[in-house]
């Protein structure tokens, strides 16, 4: 694999926006395993962000895609030399706990934001649970442990943990103040300047990579050329979204409407997502500018 030899620190061209965290404790890099993640890891490794965290972290939420896992092993390659310890969370539940609230068998569920047709025929959209629960949760126990706290210790009241976010300047409205008041919120490609487009010529120009974005199976955050991604490199995942596009039809607990995982109210297995795409008909929501908060890089 080949890629420059330059070791030096980026410039934060962007100091306003975050820098290290005087005095921290712990320094975690939460990697959702997708573009900006391995981008913002490998940069991490090589010293070309900095200081180097004590570890990656990522939550398996227990639906992660093909791509995902792929990524996983790909930084876990011995060809990558990794020195950042990387660990994921036991599996989460969440591809059991759908299968079950979609069969009837729950009458609760930490719902994906399905998109749904309202009575009056307008399009809604489900309150998001799965995020806190299969990738915030486990992340915020990671950080209790790693700090050496119990389940009932008191956390620290000012920031001690610096967490890296993989948000790029294309989406920096996603930058937030994390709500935990021990841990600080880190953006390390917005401070260099680096958008979704620049980690990928980064990751071809270094490492002569293409990355697979991540996410869930069943995650309704994707627009139409990620669908058709997914169909063509992943059909076997692509069946497992559009079974479950089909399930949630009419099985959602508590929920009346029709729920779908696209955002145009259709079956997903119906759409010609190649047409779709050369329409350029992204989808009626952007999902990476206007819906996903940015907590699932985790």
């Amino acid at each position: 694999m080949a890629f420059s030899e330059s070791s030096s620190l980026l410039p934060n061209l962007c100091p306003g926006v975050s820098k290290p965290l005087a005095g921290a404790k712990l320094r975690i890099l939460l990697n959702g395993l997708g573009v900006q993640s391995v981008t913002m890891f490998l940069m991490a490794e090589r010293g070309l962000i900095g200081p180097k965290p004590d570890y990656s972290f990522t939550s398996d939420t227990g639906d992660e895609s093909t791509g995902a896992m792929e990524n996983l092993a790909l930084l876990r390659s011995p060809n990558m030399g990794a020195t950042i310890p990387i660990i994921m969370s036991e599996p989460g539940g969440l591809a059991d706990d759908f299968d079950m609230a979609t069969a009837g068998f729950v009458d609760r569920f930490s719902n994906p934001p399905l998109f749904i047709r309202n009575d009056d025929g307008t399009r809604g959209i489900l309150a998001r649970g799965c995020t806190r629960d299969y990738k915030v949760r486990p992340g915020n126990r990671q950080v209790r442990k790693m700090l050496g706290l119990g389940p009932h210790s008191r956390l620290p009241t000012t920031p001690v943990v610096e967490q890296w976010l993989g948000i790029t300047t294309d989406e920096s409205h996603r930058m937030a103040i994390n709500p935990q008041p021990h841990i600080y919120n880190r953006h390390p490609l917005v401070e260099i300047g680096f958008s979704y487009a620049d980690c990928e010529n980064w990751l071809q120009r270094e490492y002569e990579l293409r990355v697979p974005s991540s996410g869930c199976k069943r995650c309704p955050f994707r627009d139409n050329a990620e669908w058709l991604s997914m169909q063509r490199n992943y059909p076997d995942d692509f069946e497992v979204a559009c079974q479950a596009d089909e399930a949630a039809r009419d099985g959602m607990p508590g929920v009346r409407q029709p729920a779908y995982l696209h955002d145009s109210l259709r079956p997903l297995r119906s759409i010609d997502f190649e047409a779709e795409v050369a329409a350029r008909r992204g989808g009626l929501f952007d999902p990476k500018v206007n819906l996903c908060g940015g907590e699932c890089r985790t």
